[in-house]
């Protein structure tokens, strides 16, 4: 069980280092980081909330780049059956746009009765 912890911590620590590399990064960003990945296993949107809010994480920069032994945050939550807080976590991750020319698409016909 430990090693889960410790190759979920390494990955971490290894996308976190590329994407910060001025910060150094400590033990309490290892710590923190792995106490995520251990409340996406819980099926308890309050629990993975109060562990953001306790650690002071920002959802928006953190979890589209935090990976849980191997996989993606919300795909580690969502295989292991914890679709509540993986909802909670997809709120954090970037959308898609697509955009759609309306002048491209086909001619709309309209009808009408032309009663005097």
């Amino acid at each position: 069980m430990k090693t889960r912890y410790a190759i979920a911590a390494t990955l971490a620590t290894g996308l976190l280092a590329s994407a910060t590399a001025q910060a150094a990064f400590t033990g309490w960003m290892e710590q923190s980081l792995v106490a995520v990945c251990k409340a996406s296993l819980t099926n308890q949107p309050v629990t993975f909330n109060q562990t953001m809010k306790t650690y002071r994480i920002n959802g928006h920069r953190v979890l589209p780049k935090l990976v849980c032994n191997g996989e993606d945050i919300h795909t580690f939550a969502l295989s292991r059956g914890n679709d509540r807080t993986a909802a909670r976590i997809e709120r954090y991750l970037p959308g898609t746009v697509s955009i759609q020319d309306l002048s491209m698409n086909a001619p709309v016909e309209v009808w009408f009765d032309m009663a005097p």
